[in-house]
């Protein structure tokens, strides 16, 4: 039997097998009954990065037919292109895939982003990349309708350029800063902010805390400290944030957390990293937050059972109901939150810090968070 001959369902579960986007593309161009069968299962890919699942495909590594590209993934909202082919695969090339798409929200590109913003470009509202130059020219404002922005580098020239460029962003992802700065982007939209505060010098190190005073409507933080010694305002409070994680790579002396927490009054949800916290902190922690409902602090290995103790009886005292974590290996936790299992790295859908950053160590934080919800 020629393979022309074969039924649909046969041909479908041999095109399923096909992970290249490039390969795809050419079995599409065949013949209308191939490109009839191929369209019935990419119509449903939503991802194009390298993760094959159901809504997901290879990332774009070289050049491809752009044309074709565009009907064979009508409903892409996220593109991965490979740095590694970044001479190939041109900028001109990316921008044409990205002019050309109504569905595409966001990209994630492994190298220097470096194009030409354009009124095309304005469904863009998603972009990730280890450094970022945009250019923008024909267009009455900024990148008005980029809500996440991820990268890995970042200097004080970019930072100071984020709330001009980028007025409406909700989530703001920064690796590493090159250099320390004292001037700090007024940021009124953003909802989310990771940082690692890993700047290159050891002895002006630069502050997550105070950046985040310049974020009013922040509702999570993710934030990883390479030092021991932190700035920060104590008679700044942040009465929007409700979600926080810090992860230090020194532990702190328990009277600077103690000020740090006052700043914080409404938290609901708590994890605290790699600290030197002991069994009579949790109690005063509490005390403090009094509208806190999860405290995770299974890396602080002065805790003990003694701990949680505390937690359960002073709980059943006063009427408070607090979810706390302290063991390294939780099994709770799996318990109390079974949609963090088997989920994507890079992409992860619905806009939810809970769901998709909280558990997670800053390394493993998603490039992106799709808001789609179905």
């Amino acid at each position: 039997m020629l393979i022309n001959e074969l039924p649909d369902d046969c041909l479908l579960a041999i095109f399923d097998a096909i992970q290249d986007s490039k390969d795809l593309i050419n079995c599409f161009k065949v013949r209308e009954k191939w490109c009839n069968v191929i369209v019935g299962r990419t119509k449903r890919v939503k991802y194009l990065i390298n993760q094959p699942l159901d809504y997901f495909w290879n990332f774009v590594q070289e050049p491809v037919d752009v044309t074709s590209f565009r009907k064979l993934f009508p409903n892409l909202r996220i593109a991965e292109f490979s740095y590694l082919h970044y001479g190939r695969a041109s900028i001109e090339g990316t921008t044409k895939l990205i002019r050309g798409s109504e569905s595409l929200k966001g990209i994630i590109y492994d190298g220097r982003l470096c194009f030409e913003y354009k009124t095309e470009h304005a469904n863009l509202e998603m972009l990730s990349s280890r450094y970022i130059r945009i250019y923008i020219s024909n267009i009455s404002g900024p990148c008005e309708n980029v809500k996440q922005l991820r990268l890995f580098g970042s200097d004080q020239t970019e930072l100071e350029c984020l709330a001009h460029y980028f007025p409406n962003l909700e989530r703001l992802h920064i690796s590493r800063l090159k250099e320390d700065t004292t001037k700090y982007p007024v940021l009124a939209n953003l909802k989310i902010v990771e940082i690692n505060l890993y700047p290159d010098s050891w002895f002006n190190p630069w502050c997550s805390f105070k950046f985040m005073d310049w974020c009013p409507a922040l509702q999570s933080a993710h934030i990883r400290i390479e030092y021991c010694q932190i700035h920060f305002n104590d008679s700044i409070k942040h009465a929007n944030l409700q979600d926080l994680v810090i992860q230090f790579h020194q532990p702190l002396e328990w009277n600077d957390l103690q000020r740090l927490m006052s700043k914080y009054p409404n938290l609901k949800h708590l994890a605290i990293r790699g600290t030197s916290l002991r069994d009579e902190h949790i109690k005063q922690l509490i005390l403090i937050l009094s509208k806190l409902t999860l405290l995770d602090v299974r890396e602080s290995h002065g805790v003990t059972r003694r701990a949680a103790d505390l937690v359960r009886d002073y709980c059943k005292r006063y009427g408070r109901s607090i979810k706390f974590y302290f063991k390294r290996d939780d099994k709770q936790i799996e318990s109390d939150w079974p949609q963090l299992l088997n989920r994507p790295d890079k992409i992860c859908r619905g806009f939810d810090f809970m769901e998709h950053c909280f558990f997670k160590s800053f390394g493993d934080l998603p490039h992106l968070l799709d808001p789609i919800d179905d």
